[in-house]
């Protein structure tokens, strides 16, 4: 396929991730080139609202948050 080029470029969507944490995240996504080079392009992830995926957004982000402050509370003690 791909030496006879018959691909297909999705700019837009819905993909599964698994996460070892919070499980299966189903997002939405949509995939916009940037100007001036077509080779480059930036996916930008969201979950619907209401859903379990925003539910586990959520959670990955103050477990992030948390492990954040704590790395810096440490670094702090460490001087």
């Amino acid at each position: 396929m791909w030496g006879a080029h018959d691909v297909h470029v999705y700019h837009s969507g819905r993909k599964r991730f698994r996460h070892p944490v919070v499980g299966d995240l189903d997002l939405e996504y949509e995939r916009m080139e940037l100007p001036g080079d077509t080779r480059l392009a930036i996916a930008v992830y969201s979950a619907p609202p209401g859903t379990a995926a925003e539910d586990g957004l959520k959670l990955l982000a103050s477990w992030s948050a948390t492990t954040e402050v704590a790395q810096a509370a440490e670094a702090d003690a460490g001087n």
